[in-house]
């Protein structure tokens, strides 16, 4: 038995052969689900003569499954199981009803809360577990995560032969995949297989078997998965050039790495690609490509979210700006809530970054691919790099508190019952200067974040000491006005207008949201 929205796992058992696993052995299975519809995946190998095949379980009913495979051991086995009912969301989507939105598989509306932890799967990281807590405490719904332990490669995916895979690796990166899913199943993992392993994503155009295994693996292993989605690189350069440097790859091959992933995907699990600061999107009107990853700097306008919502209606995902302590800002608490509204109110979403998860852990020792991991803890060295829990960190006084405000996001919608789909971006309406004012509205709703920096700069803007107002022209009314306070998640309540040419004063300093409601 299955729970519907889950997953379910074929166990198989290889012939006894001297083939090689991963590259000599082809093994499939094919599901068969309560409507009919079959769905083929890839088998994976599991250690010793095991193999497995999963299943997305989209459908409450009875399913079917046989395998094929040139192993006896491995073909022609078949069987049947139940899917059962269940609460759980499932994969994410992007929403039916508006194309720059995401939505889990049970309809719900989903709140992008990013986060980055890339090294949240390295084996090598001790603190993972208080890491992923602390992250879904804080409020993240989603969690940047690669496959490197070293600093942007992803060699010890392999054994020392630079060709099969080292699988204690694997199946303690599965381990955290697994408790995410089980303690934290709302929190979607963005797995970036090749993280920043240049030479690894060069050599896939050339036909390197080794490559093009890392994604074939990972796909036949997690696609399945509820809580995955996949960026196939991180933070590259993207060139037509046949002469490439530095982090520079061909535009062709995540081109080929990404209709491959996409060709082979079983269950729809949405597929992007992530490129270097200040470069866009380079792959924006390929098939292949299910969302708009982005890297930028100072986006607390929501400007390039909306120049990109103008180019293909798809989510537009801000993946990376500013971070704690890389880049930090003055005031890191304001900035990073106010990136957070202006761009959810510019149709788009964004992620924070606290400590430094793109490098180790500083208290590590690592044995090799093959053996265990062996941790040696050094009292208050090296807390700031890699990953930990957002809330040790900031009671140790290494972070700053820029994720603290992300709960009330959550609250504000969770109270209201409002979602962001189909909602107008609109900051004509209020003044057209959005670095003040971020508005979003849909039949007699207005959702209106007022800024109210001190100055021009986002990287020291604070909160202004003035109460902040807004002017905008309403359709005849009545209205309810109810205001919000971001950094204490308290409302105020009481306050009506009529309509028309409207201005509108927040209760107090500091930064506000208003939401204006007409009323029957």
């Amino acid at each position: 038995m299955a729970l519907e929205r889950g997953v379910y796992e074929v166990a198989l058992d290889a012939s006894a052969t001297e083939a090689n696993p991963y590259y000599a052995i082809r093994c499939t299975v094919t599901f068969r689900k309560p409507d009919g519809k079959k769905v083929k995946v890839d088998g994976f190998f599991d250690g010793g003569s095991s193999f497995k095949a999963r299943a997305y379980c989209e459908q409450p009913g009875k399913w079917q499954w046989e395998s094929a495979s040139d192993n006896p051991g491995l073909d022609g086995r078949r069987g049947t199981f139940e899917v059962v009912p269940s609460k759980l969301k499932g994969k994410l989507r992007v929403h039916p009803a508006d194309p720059h939105q995401f939505a889990y598989h049970n309809g719900d509306w989903f709140l992008h809360i990013g986060d980055t932890g890339y090294r949240f799967v390295v084996a090598s990281e001790p603190h993972w577990q208080a890491y992923i807590d602390q992250a879904s405490q804080m409020g993240a719904t989603k969690v940047r995560t690669w496959f490197a332990m070293d600093r942007g490669k992803v060699n010890s995916l392999f054994t020392h032969n630079g060709k099969d895979l080292s699988l204690f690796y694997w199946k303690e990166m599965e381990r955290r995949i697994l408790y995410t899913l089980e303690h934290h199943p709302h929190l979607i993992l963005q797995l970036i297989p090749y993280a920043e392993d240049t030479d690894l994503i060069r050599k896939y155009s050339e036909g390197d078997s080794a490559s093009q295994l890392v994604a074939r693996y990972a796909q036949a292993r997690w696609s399945s998965f509820p809580n995955v989605q996949w960026t196939i690189t991180n933070d590259r350069q993207i060139s037509r050039s046949d002469t490439l440097s530095g982090r520079e790859v061909h535009y062709e091959t995540i081109n080929a790495m990404g209709k491959d992933m996409a060709e082979r995907e079983p269950w729809g699990t949405l597929l992007t690609n992530h490129q270097s600061r200040y470069k866009g999107y380079d792959h924006l009107q390929e098939p292949w490509s299910d969302l708009i990853s982005l890297e930028d700097l100072d986006q607390v306008t929501g400007a390039l979210i909306a120049e990109y919502r103008q180019k293909r209606k798809q989510p537009v995902v801000l993946d990376e700006d500013r971070y704690e302590l890389y880049r930090p800002a003055a005031h890191r608490r304001y900035y990073f809530r106010r990136l957070m509204w202006a761009s959810l109110l510019s149709g788009g979403h964004a992620t924070y970054g606290g400590l430094n998860t793109y490098e180790p852990y500083g208290g590590q020792l690592y044995e090799g691919p093959e053996s265990r991991v062996k941790i040696d803890y050094q009292a208050h060295e090296g807390e700031f790099k890699g990953v930990s829990g957002y809330f040790d960190a900031n009671q140790k006084g290494i972070l700053h508190q820029g994720g603290h405000d992300f709960r009330h996001i959550h609250a504000f919608f969770e109270k209201t019952g409002l979602t962001l789909v189909n909602m107008k971006p609109d900051d004509a309406l209020v003044g057209n200067d959005p670095a003040r004012w971020k508005c979003s509205h849909q039949e007699g709703t207005y959702l209106i974040y007022l800024a109210n920096p001190s100055g021009r700069e986002p990287g020291t803007d604070f909160p202004g000491l003035k109460p902040p107002s807004v002017s905008l022209n309403l359709k005849k009314g009545p209205y309810t006005v109810s205001w919000f306070d971001p950094d204490s998640g308290s409302w105020v309540y009481g306050s009506t207008s009529q309509g028309g040419d409207t201005t509108l004063t927040a209760p107090g300093p500091e930064d506000w949201v208003v939401l204006i409601q007409k009323q029957p």
